[in-house]
């Protein structure tokens, strides 16, 4: 293994000087480098860095996320090793559910949303099943950022609570009222606002589908009083840095090897647990269900804000 390792460092820098990140060379240099998790090929090797980099969409308005209220927990009772919100709130499918933001920096719009859709359905013991919809938030939240380009979670959830979200599936999917109107593989721009239903099927109008919620907040950089929202409200949204690693991750926990920083991702976070010794936070990525081996869900370092994982979390609670 050393020998392999020495000829691949060897001719890893000219890998690097065209950020050749698909190449076999670079996903074995991984592989040797470290024995945490496992990389290999989950896009196409004549893709873009720049196509990926625009998945990354995440922003942080310090200035706005600074002034958020902040979320304190009475802890009294002991944190479980493992948990899985999918198992503790089975009657929430959407816990389960990875979405595709495909080639727009909508993760922003995705985690809020798919974060608000669990949690209105945690709040209500499973008897709203309501998927609030990325589009509403990604075309109508004009104090969100620039849509495709990137976005502020901290103020989606603050336009949840002012403005409320629809309701809108998947592309394709003709679910609610606006499901989402861009392909996995289409590069795109951002959509118009549009205050009537695309989904010309859908029986309830715009503003009597909006749902909102009542509160929006941050939980301070702390892994117990993060996992005791989670635990009690259930999945938080959270930002982190991508490097270009990231993108060939199979299975295991995920820890930065090597790359450059690409951006900012904007995902969910649904438990945590350990494995093989390592303590992981367990997150549901929206770069849709065949990314990596655990159907679009990751695994991450807990415990050290890796890649800056632990410091913006995000929660809210429904209006029910």
């Amino acid at each position: 293994m050393k020998t392999n390792l020495v000829i691949i460092v060897s001719t890893l820098t000219m890998c690097l000087a065209t950020r050749d990140i698909f190449s076999e060379l670079f996903i074995n240099y991984i592989n040797l480098k470290q024995t945490s998790w496992i990389a290999g090929l989950n896009f196409p090797q004549d893709t873009p860095v720049e196509v990926l980099q625009r998945r990354n969409g995440a922003r942080l308005d310090e200035d706005f996320y600074n002034n958020l209220e902040v979320k304190v927990h009475n802890i009294t009772d002991e944190i479980p090793e493992q948990f899985d919100s999918r198992t503790k709130w089975p009657q929430c499918e959407s816990l389960a559910s990875i979405r595709d933001q495909g080639h727009c920096g909508s993760c922003w719009a995705f985690g809020a949303a798919a974060a608000m859709t669990d949690r209105l359905c945690i709040a209500t013991n499973g008897t709203t099943k309501f998927q609030f919809s990325p589009e509403d938030l990604l075309s109508c939240c004009t104090d969100c950022g620039n849509g495709c380009d990137g976005g502020y979670s901290s103020r989606a959830w603050s336009y949840w609570v002012d403005n409320g979200v629809v309701s809108g599936g998947d592309y394709n999917s003709n679910s609610g009222c606006q499901p989402y109107s861009k392909a996995p593989y289409e590069k795109s721009a951002t959509p118009q606002c549009t205050t009537t239903c695309l989904n010309t099927h859908y029986p309830t109008s715009y503003s009597e589908d909006k749902h909102y919620g009542s509160t929006n907040y941050k939980i301070e950089q702390d892994v117990q009083q993060i996992q005791a929202e989670i635990m009690t409200s259930g999945p938080v949204q959270a930002s982190y840095a991508v490097f270009d690693d990231f993108y060939n991750y199979k299975s295991g926990v995920y820890q930065h090897t090597i790359g450059e920083q690409s951006g900012h991702h904007a995902v969910k976070i649904v438990g945590w647990g350990v494995e093989n010794g390592i303590p992981y936070w367990l997150v549901a990525n929206s770069w849709g269900v065949k990314w990596g081996h655990l159907g679009g869900f990751f695994k991450i370092l807990r415990g050290e804000n890796h890649c800056g994982i632990e410091q913006n979390i995000l929660g809210g609670e429904p209006k029910v």
